[in-house]
């Protein structure tokens, strides 16, 4: 059953996702996830939070491709019947992952196994990226079912390694075993043994820290660019929306995908 477990142990908080059997985040996971990123944002006592899988070699493995499938059904009616549409990038769904961006409190990605997709984009969205040494792999691969990332994907992975880079990874679908993601930047440190302790051990370095501090630290740090996360995030909401209206291939290998139990081949 999916679910998401929020802890919270001498100021540190620990999301950890789990949905067996292969680790799909989910509408109702975002929902959940959403709710204890609040709790603890509002929790005085936290000052770090902590993301992480809860199965075996599985952060988050991507977004439900089954859910994104309902939702081209979803687009494409709105669409035919007139109907004024919101900015895909500001729906409830999306908001999740600007909310870990600009939460005020540091946050880490202890990805402890396969990160893809949703999963990669909240790992890109936290402060900072720990990856368990493996041969899982970590990326935005959306275009391996005729997608471009949907929740921020493209703007914060051309800003950590540089546009250059990014567009060759997004447009193709390549993918990192966590060695790889190190040399590259697109993690910070490779972790030998347990992820999330190395994760909580570092958690501590902020807890006597001032917390006003850290958050305008944050602040400076994130808002530096010309552009803001918000507009290119906004104009990637709207392009990932008018895939999902306006393609059949995209629907066709989404379905393709599901069909041949999720698997994809790595770049």
């Amino acid at each position: 059953m999916a679910s998401v477990n929020y802890e919270v142990d001498n100021g540190i908080a620990v999301i950890t996702f789990t949905n067996p059997p292969k680790g799909f985040f989910t509408t109702a996971m975002v929902e959940e996830a959403t709710k204890a990123l609040a709790e603890a944002e509002n929790d005085d006592t936290v000052k770090v939070v902590i993301f992480t899988g809860g199965l075996p070699d599985v952060f988050i493995r991507h977004f439900s491709v089954e859910e994104i499938i309902l939702m081209t059904e979803a687009v494409r009616d709105h669409r035919r019947r007139g109907l004024a549409e919101p900015r895909f990038a500001r729906t409830a769904l999306r908001m999740f992952w600007e909310n870990v961006d600009n939460f005020r409190k540091p946050t880490i990605a202890a990805i402890n196994g396969y990160c893809g997709g949703g999963g990669c984009e909240l790992a890109l969205a936290c402060d900072i990226r720990l990856a368990a040494e493996g041969d899982y792999t970590i990326g935005q691969m959306e275009i391996l079912v005729g997608l471009l990332p949907g929740a921020g994907g493209t703007t914060r992975l051309a800003r950590l390694v540089g546009v250059g880079k990014a567009l060759e990874w997004v447009l193709r679908g390549r993918t990192f075993y966590p060695s790889e993601a190190a040399e590259e930047g697109l993690v910070h440190h490779l972790v030998k043994g347990d992820v999330l302790e190395e994760a909580k051990k570092m958690a501590t370095e902020f807890l006597d820290k001032p917390s006003v501090a850290l958050q305008a630290i944050k602040q400076v740090l994130r808002s530096s660019w010309g552009k803001t996360t918000a507009d290119g995030v906004d104009e990637e909401g709207d392009l990932f929306a008018n895939l999902l209206a306006c393609d059949d291939r995209v629907l066709e290998m989404m379905k393709e995908y599901v069909a041949n139990d999720h698997k994809l081949k790595k770049f």
